[in-house]
């Protein structure tokens, strides 16, 4: 079963201190107890959670995925700490909305790790490498993932 993590909601802290403690070294871990379940990505999402009275978003990556009959949600979060990451059948953003969704039905978890594993070492910075950015290479390397994918018409 996914390991259910605390998921604060954004706040003027989360930008500027961070979306919570940072899990870079847990979400390997993670990702590789997903893969030896044989679990598999069907879709991928870009979701905004607007704070600050919608004047700010912060952004999101999220994984949907059936843990036997469970519809599932890896919700990556990155912010000025670093990686913290929440998986649940809960809604990954209450508050917030879809940006952007795709099918990705044979992406791995090994994939999302190896996509991961690209920018595992960088930093935030407020105007090259934030949330967005973040969310947005995540969500475009989905299409790498699963050779034989196959995409509804």
């Amino acid at each position: 079963m996914g390991a259910e993590l605390s998921s604060p909601g954004p706040t003027l802290e989360s930008v500027l201190e961070g979306v919570g403690p940072d899990m870079r070294g847990k979400l390997s871990t993670h990702l590789e107890s997903m893969s030896s379940r044989n679990l598999r990505f069907r879709h991928v999402a870009i979701w905004r959670d607007p704070f600050l009275g919608g004047t700010i978003d912060h952004h999101t990556v999220v994984y949907e995925y059936l843990d036997g009959r469970r519809l599932m949600s890896l919700k990556l979060d990155w912010g000025r700490d670093g990686l913290h990451f929440h998986d649940s059948p809960e809604d990954p953003c209450p508050n917030g909305d879809v940006l952007e969704r795709k099918w990705c039905a044979r992406l791995t978890p090994v994939e999302v790790l190896l996509h991961w594993d690209d920018v595992k070492e960088r930093n935030y910075e407020l105007s090259r490498w934030n949330c967005q950015h973040f969310s947005r290479y995540m969500y475009d390397k989905a299409d790498e993932g699963g050779v034989d994918m196959v995409k509804p018409s």
